[in-house]
């Protein structure tokens, strides 16, 4: 018998599913899941608020404080009851023998089970304290219904937590568990208010209530049928309950913050699902602490008809461009790019710009600005493909998990995909790193729950080429397209929007040195819509949600690690020594190692400096040298109609023969000479071709030759479209000067 006194006590003392509990910084309640067996039953509380602790004491147990767990006064009562009526009227059972029946998820009423009890419970006495045993019968106690424990009916019941209650509100519930079945809330009205009243009673006459809080409390309304739990962040819930399941956690999120970006997502979801478009995620950081102040995984549905469970944060989503920042910094800090670098903004077959127009050579800070496609591949084919690849891991990114061959160029316009959580910790990390330049190591994951990542790690960029790429996504004038910038100007948001291939995933992503904040837009089952597009979808989003937040400062210039270096004013290249005109400009130092102006060069003109000439054809001594920013034909196709200022080089003079190394006229389409597919149409016919030349004077005549067979002469618009059998070619094409241009290639019929 003393080794069962000993050692009888279940092992946990409880056994059960606890619901899974989510609370904001502020201790506020945000969701709650239901356990695995269909019960609200919440994790066990730290104590027991002191109201309930003595209306539950006064109607069930008024002793509890001073007995071993025992009460024989009541036990000999209930005994007496019993044998009088021949059947079991009274238990005498003590809070603490409850308790034990409660953890035995109550057995069969027998003598020998109270028995049992008795001993059971005079060893919980010696294990746990009181308060311990009072706290546990709390929260394992039945409310009524599928509502086990206090925390769990105060909501159900009142939509508000236990020690919040009032007197009357405590009252009501400390008599439920004495017959949960027969009464609770929305049952057996009357027998439910006359237990209430009388403990109320008990508590006026043992003077713990005064006459006028006795008086208030019997005026209070009975509550009605259960409430709803909060739902204030259920995706956040629910993603992290399959980790911390039956859990009570305290996320980092700002209840009222929360609650105003879901009325966003609310609002917006609204306008959008006209356009059937029907998801949208949000995430909210602070930059300092990499703490999530709102999370928002999908848009609300009451029937879940757009996979709106889904918790879309945490999904991989077609990358769209919204990688071209960290391309952008990574070649700043290799010194591989400076950023008024002109880049090459020509039809290429592998991508179009969103807008389909094209500028010939752009500033590589306008082309991330403006998120050109065209610039960026460049850079990428410049930079390479692996060492892209691989920064992208540096920075955080878990989703590029193909060589990076299987990417290849696609890889910055939409060829991967990335999560909006890890995107949001990729923009945030830019963010730190430029306000806290003398910080090689810092914290870069993101967190909804203090303390949980506390890694610090090296981040791979200097802050110097972070702060150039932050400056180029708030400082340039974004194309007419993206309207509504302006108004947000002002808080100095460095943001970017992006849009997948076919329109399947909008994104915006934008940063202050106090918050990043990270959208997507779509649908959630991949279903593509016209209205799928970064700008016009996302960014709204975006711009609503940093207008509910603080914005004071501002990103600062790091003292250190630029150097002031002279960049040609045309070319943004450093200064070669055919430039004529320089701005000085603090780039990182890195930026010493970029490349000198490769498009200004020297010509000698006549005297009259309207024709080039040489020292074959004309006088040495009357020859005007002159420095001449040059392009290469194509781009100049392209960039002289939209700079006016632009000249192209002058014409050579009669009897005066030209550099043969020069290429005034290049191939626009296709780029890809290699192979190239004739296109098939819906009838089975085979389509043309149409070959497309760009040159520096277009009213010249080209002369083409396919296969040494004269086919035509094109003048001002330089196309031909053709139709050749499959197999190897060679087109040559050449103009009156004697420039030519030949380009081998094989016709494959149907598509690629």
């Amino acid at each position: 018998m003393i080794w069962y006194l000993f050692f009888s006590l279940p092992r946990p003392l409880f056994r059960e599913d606890t619901s899974t509990i989510l609370y904001s910084e502020d201790n506020r309640l945000l969701g709650a899941t239901i356990s695995g067996d269909e019960q609200w039953r919440f994790p066990v509380s730290d104590s027991v608020p002191k109201r309930f602790g003595i209306c539950i004491t006064q109607f069930e147990d008024a002793y509890f404080r001073k007995h071993p767990g025992v009460n024989p006064v009541s036990l000999l009562r209930a005994f007496r009851q019993n044998s009088s009526a021949g059947s079991v009227k009274s238990g005498g059972s003590t809070i603490t023998m409850q308790t034990i029946r409660l953890a035995k998820q109550n057995p069969e009423r027998t003598y020998w089970q109270k028995f049992l009890e008795i001993i059971q419970a005079t060893r919980l006495e010696l294990t746990y304290s009181k308060d311990e045993i009072l706290n546990y019968y709390a929260s394992y106690a039945p409310f009524g219904g599928n509502v086990v424990g206090l925390d769990a009916a105060a909501w159900r019941y009142y939509a508000k937590p236990a020690h919040q209650l009032s007197w009357s509100e405590c009252a009501t519930l400390a008599v439920l568990p004495n017959a949960p079945s027969l009464i609770f809330p929305g049952k057996n009205h009357e027998l439910l208010l006359e237990k209430r009243n009388r403990l109320l009673k008990k508590l006026f006459e043992e003077k713990i209530l005064s006459e006028d809080d006795y008086r208030l409390a019997l005026s209070e309304p009975l509550p009605g049928k259960p409430n709803a739990l909060p739902e204030i962040a259920p995706h956040l819930l629910h993603t992290s309950a399959k980790k911390f399941k039956g859990k009570r956690l305290h996320a980092t999120l700002d209840s009222n913050l929360q609650e105003q970006v879901n009325l966003i997502v609310e609002n917006h979801k609204r306008n959008l699902s006209a356009s059937e478009i029907h998801n949208i995620a949000v995430l909210v950081v602070e930059v300092e602490t990499g703490n999530v102040k709102a999370y928002v995984g999908n848009s609300k549905d009451e029937n879940y008809s757009y996979s709106n469970q889904v918790d879309l944060i945490q999904s991989k989503r077609s990358s769209g461009s919204i990688l071209k920042p960290f391309l952008y910094a990574s070649m700043l800090q290799d010194g591989e790019l400076l950023p008024k670098m002109l880049l090459n903004d020509t039809p290429i077959d592998i991508t179009e710009n969103y807008d389909k127009n094209y500028s010939g050579a752009v500033s590589a800070d306008e082309a991330l600005a403006k998120s050109l496609n065209i610039p960026a591949v460049h850079m990428l084919e410049k930079y390479s493909v692996a060492k892209f690849h691989h920064r992208l891991k540096e920075f955080g990114f878990t989703t590029f998990t193909q060589t990076p061959k299987h990417y290849g160029l696609s890889l910055i316009v939409g060829g991967g995909e990335v999560k909006l959580w890890e995107l949001a910790a990729a923009y945030r990390n830019m963010a730190y790193a430029v306000a806290h330049p003398d910080e090689q190591s810092f914290a870069q994951q993101i967190q909804c729950f203090e303390n949980e990542n506390s890694k610090k790690e090296k981040y791979p960029i200097s802050p110097q080429a972070v702060y150039l790429t932050l400056d180029a996504l708030q400082n340039v004038v974004r194309p007419d397209s993206e309207a509504g910038w302006q108004v947000y100007s002002s808080k100095r948001i460095a943001w970017k929007s992006g849009t997948s291939n076919g329109f399947r995933d909008a994104w915006s992503v934008g940063v202050t040195p106090e918050y990043a904040v990270a959208v997507w837009v779509g649908n959630a089952v991949g279903e593509a819509r016209p209205g799928i597009i970064g700008v016009k979808a996302a960014a709204p989003v975006m711009f609503d949600v940093f207008n509910r937040l603080d914005l004071k400062k501002r990103f600062r210039q790091p003292e250190k690690g630029f150097t002031e270096v002279k960049t040609c004013l045309e070319s943004g290249y450093l200064l070669g020594p055919n430039c004529t005109h320089y701005v000085k400009q603090m780039v990182p130092n890195s930026g010493n190692n970029a490349e000198v102006c490769p498009y200004h060069r020297k010509i000698n003109l006549d005297k009259t400096e309207k024709f080039r000439v040489n020292n074959e054809c004309y006088p040495i001594d009357e020859m005007v040298a002159k420095t001449w920013f040059v392009l290469p034909a194509i781009q100049e196709y392209y960039f002289a109609k939209t700079h006016p200022y632009y000249r192209p080089l002058p014409s050579y003079l009669e009897n005066c023969i030209s550099n043969l190394t020069e290429k005034p006229f290049d191939f626009i389409y296709p780029k890809n000479f290699t192979r190239i597919f004739l296109p098939i149409d819906f009838s089975g016919e085979k389509q043309p071709v149409i070959f497309e030349i760009a040159h520096s004077k277009p009213e010249n005549k080209l002369f083409w030759h396919l296969d040494g067979k004269f086919i035509g002469t094109t003048q001002s618009i330089h196309k031909m479209p053709l139709l050749p059998d499959s197999g190897k070619h060679k087109m040559i094409v050449s103009d009156e000067l004697g420039n030519r241009i030949e380009k081998s290639f094989t016709i494959v019929e149907g598509k690629e």
